[in-house]
């Protein structure tokens, strides 16, 4: 679980490509980059990747905890706490949680888990909702190694940086979302983007009402 683990230090992502994979706008995704602990990211300009794999992972989860009902200010503060506290393990399987205002941080090294406020550190909390990370899977250290990106809410789209160099691709195939997306921006009608990319025609515009409306 070193820092020196690829998946935390090699930048894959520009803000703007994260951001259109994460059905955010790159203004956004920016103020969160520049916000202190909240993602990992790699010093960079503009148009050079920032984002590692992890720091990708995160702006997923902190997205979905943002659609649960968490402020920014609950995120951002509680992010924070959790790096400052647990480090590279802040993502590791069943340690992050939420209660539906705070994020909610595992403190257990085994045995059942002791929830804490990662905002104020009260512990002993009930009502957990661990749905923080239900779109990671782990490899077998239990560090975040593919990441659905919800955004493609009709595709099952995931991002591996074992696969196609971390970009996302249509889960089960090895076709990226940017080849399905440079088909169609070519003039490619959906029914020939299908038959070109073997795939089904609800995941082809899954991915292009994503983008379109991201575009919007």
């Amino acid at each position: 679980m070193a820092k020196t683990d690829e998946r935390y230090t090699v930048p894959l992502y520009t803000i703007g490509l994260a951001a259109s994979h994460l059905g955010m706008k790159p203004a956004t995704l920016g103020s969160w980059v520049n916000k202190k602990e909240l993602l990992t990211s790699v010093p960079a300009k503009r148009p050079f990747p920032q984002l590692p794999f992890m720091g990708l992972v995160e702006a997923q989860v902190c997205f979905e905890l943002r659609r649960a009902g968490l402020s920014m200010q609950a995120i951002t503060g509680g992010m924070r706490q959790v790096r400052q506290r647990l480090g590279s393990r802040m993502l590791l399987e069943g340690v992050l949680a939420h209660d539906g205002k705070n994020i909610l941080m595992n403190l257990a090294k085994s045995g059942d888990p002791e929830w804490t406020r990662a905002i104020d550190l009260q512990g002993g909390l009930p009502q957990v909702i661990e749905i923080g990370l239900r779109l990671v899977t782990w490899d077998s250290e239990g560090i975040p190694q593919t990441v659905r990106l919800s955004a493609y809410q009709d595709a099952v789209v995931t991002a591996d940086p074992r696969y196609a160099f971390g970009q996302p691709v249509i889960q089960g195939t090895t076709v990226r979302v940017e080849d399905v997306l440079s088909l169609f921006k070519a003039g490619d009608p959906i029914e020939t983007v299908c038959a070109e990319m073997d795939i089904p025609q609800a995941v082809v515009e899954s991915i292009v009402r994503t983008h379109v409306a991201l575009a919007a």
